[in-house]
């Protein structure tokens, strides 16, 4: 079964305001599953990119605020966090529809 673990930044957690002893202890993780999706069509990688996406949101989720001046960690958090968890399935696929932000992304890859 493919799964990735899905680490938040430890640099998101001290860049946050969150207390340095938060920081030593290990950075929040959620396993994302995705052995049951085809990373060869665009269905399966827009589900994938999503199902990171909620994760990221998920595990940063301490840092979501209202507060106008706050809730720029949040995004910050999230978006570093959906890179990594990107990267971490190494995907070509993947990777070009984040990159493309899901935008009009085409999916083609040659199986070997």
């Amino acid at each position: 079964m493919k799964s990735i673990k899905y680490l938040l930044p430890l640099v998101a957690l001290a860049a946050s305001g969150i207390a340095a002893a938060s920081a030593a202890r290990e950075a929040p993780g959620v396993v994302v599953r995705y052995g049951d999706l085809d990373l060869n069509s665009q269905a399966g990688v827009a589900s994938l990119h999503k199902r990171i996406r909620n994760a990221a949101a998920s595990v940063c989720s301490q840092l979501e605020t209202r507060i106008l001046g706050l809730h720029d960690a949040y995004d910050r958090c999230v978006k570093e966090a959906l890179s990594n968890g990107v990267a971490a399935v190494a995907n070509p696929n993947l990777s070009n529809f984040h990159a493309s932000k899901g935008k009009g992304a085409v999916v083609a890859s040659i199986r070997q």
